[in-house]
């Protein structure tokens, strides 16, 4: 994985973008087989690995590979529903902490709750690489760590991304339908993008 600023994660949203669109169909598709996929909750994580899966072979072989999706999501497919309930468990662990505190004013609820929020928000940004190493035929292990060290030396450019992320999930749900038919494809390009462009060339 490549070393990522803001500017990195603005060219990779522009070329998000231009990917989606030389793939319109069959990145609609992928957007509404994730949505749809994902209205369980618990299977956001399966459903995002096998997005990435899918975009990376899209981007190698200009087809969608389903026995590479199918042989990620046998090896991975439990591990991402895990790693994916760790950033909700903190952030619903952080909300208890916030009402505690508005409760009691204590001061050792408030440490924790911002403690606890904050693990949330650096769980939630190491997900994004480990997933991207995982899509790549990395073990679980290995991903876990590159995504950790990724996230560490590329504080700015993990949070551009995110930010980036939330722009287009703001966009795309202020227009309802658009979200369930272009913000899987293109969040996801641009998290490719960012973090593996070598595919994306």
């Amino acid at each position: 994985m490549q070393n990522a600023t803001s500017f990195t994660v603005y060219r990779s949203l522009f070329a998000a973008v231009r990917f989606f669109y030389e793939n319109g169909p069959r990145m609609v598709g992928l957007s509404v087989v994730w949505f749809l996929c994902s209205l369980p909750v618990v299977t956001i994580g399966p459903s995002t690995l096998g997005a990435y899966g899918a975009i990376l072979s899209l981007r190698e072989e200009q087809a969608f590979d389903y026995d590479r999706i199918r042989t990620l999501l046998g090896r991975h497919g439990l591990s991402s529903v895990l790693l994916t309930g760790l950033p909700v468990l903190l952030a619903a662990t952080g909300a208890l902490y916030v009402r505690r505190y508005f409760a009691t004013e204590s001061t050792v609820a408030l440490v924790l709750a911002v403690v606890t929020l904050y693990a949330a928000a650096y769980a939630a940004l190491v997900l994004i690489p480990t997933f991207v190493e995982l899509a790549n035929g990395a073990p679980l292990e290995q991903s876990i760590r590159s995504g950790i060290r990724w996230t560490s030396a590329n504080a700015v450019g993990a949070i551009a991304m995110a930010m980036a992320t939330l722009m287009l999930f703001v966009l795309a749900g202020a227009l309802t339908v658009a979200f369930v038919l272009v913000f899987a494809g293109i969040a996801f390009s641009l998290h490719l993008d960012v973090l593996a462009p070598t595919v994306a060339e």
